[in-house]
């Protein structure tokens, strides 16, 4: 009978230190060797962008107050007049490769960001120089140009990111703001 209890509790035991090496979390991957370094420059400098299976050539040329794009939409804040409401940036991307014409449309969007980690998503409009309509018929080899629109309402915009809006990768960057002069 001892032998049996001893012969049990090691087989229990064997048991659940595979069960604890199963269960256990896997270790986490390690870094890519070369991970992909994201461009960031100033205002009116172009970035090379390669993301997936794209790559385009974009240039983010301003950030300025607009008037009240066609099919714009009030987010609800009473603080828009404090910043001026609406702002765009200009923006100028040329196609490199894409495997449709509509591909940067779906795979980009860019954001305003504030000194104070606040971001703008880019609003849908109705505006004819909309670059999220642009970039509809983009085949590779064009080049389009297009406005990004924003309702600024907390701080102004010091930073255009270029973002992949399903991963949240963040593509590309143009600084507005320059170090030693007094933020917005």
């Amino acid at each position: 009978m001892p032998d049996m209890l001893r012969m049990m509790s090691v087989v229990l035991a064997g048991l659940t230190a595979v069960m604890a090496v199963g269960l256990a979390p896997a270790a986490p991957a390690a870094p890519p060797a070369a991970a992909p370094i994201t461009p960031i420059g100033n205002l009116g400098d172009t970035l090379h962008v390669q993301f997936d299976d794209f790559a385009a050539d974009v240039t983010v040329h301003d950030v300025v107050p607009t008037d009240v794009p066609p099919g714009w939409t009030w987010n609800g804040s009473p603080r828009w007049r404090a910043t001026g409401g609406p702002w765009k940036a200009p923006i100028t991307v040329h196609v490199l490769s894409a495997p449709n014409p509509y591909k940067l449309a779906i795979a980009t969007t860019f954001s305003g960001v504030t000194p104070y980690a606040d971001a703008y998503a880019a609003k849908h409009t109705d505006a004819p120089d909309s670059l999220e309509t642009a970039l509809l018929n983009a085949a590779p080899g064009s080049t389009v140009n297009g406005a990004i629109y924003w309702d600024v309402y907390r701080g102004l915009v010091t930073n255009v990111v270029m973002l992949n809006p399903q991963t949240g990768t963040h593509l590309a960057q143009w600084n507005i703001w320059q170090p030693g002069t007094p933020l917005p």
